[in-house]
């Protein structure tokens, strides 16, 4: 599989996606986690402390994973969005982190993730074979397609043929 960058903001993609009908006409499969990464603090953040607390914090971050694969043929291309948020430091008192990905809808991934604008998202794209890039690339023309637009001036021409 072949790396490939993608210009396109994770919010387009989402929206595209919440279209079921779009979805469903382009037979994609799409998936969707969220997880919870427990790391060590910033330097920073450990300046900002006395040493009681310092040995006892860890940084949280929650994590939204979102993958979107051709049904048929899903070895072909994959389209990742992936978004991590820093939640900030906890205690080891603290209500646990879930361990495991927990699987979430796509709605549930754009309230959480996309809408809020929240933390550093990354898209990218893994593709095999130049099949792979065409269909890869077909999508992406239809993402960034302003359907709104064409719908009006569909709906324009429309009506100015029933006028005349």
């Amino acid at each position: 599989m072949e790396l490939v960058a993608i210009d396109l903001a994770p919010d387009q993609i989402v929206r595209w996606l919440l279209d079921e009908d779009r979805r469903d006409a382009f037979d994609l499969l799409v998936s969707a986690t969220r997880s919870y990464q427990v790391g060590a603090l910033s330097e920073e953040e450990r300046a900002n402390l006395d040493d009681t607390e310092d040995g006892e914090l860890g940084e949280i971050s929650e994590v939204g994973y979102l993958e979107v694969r051709p049904r048929r043929e899903p070895h072909r291309w994959v389209l990742r969005v992936r978004v991590e948020d820093d939640i900030g430091p906890r205690l080891p008192v603290d209500e646990p982190v879930p361990e495991s990905e927990e699987d979430i809808d796509l709605p549930t991934f754009f309230e959480e993730f996309i809408a809020p604008n929240r933390g550093i998202a990354d898209v990218s794209a893994e593709v095999e074979g130049s099949t792979g890039k065409v269909g890869l690339n077909h999508i992406l023309r239809e993402m960034t397609t302003d359907w709104h637009k064409r719908k009006g001036r569909h709906k324009a021409s429309r009506h100015s043929e029933h006028r005349g």
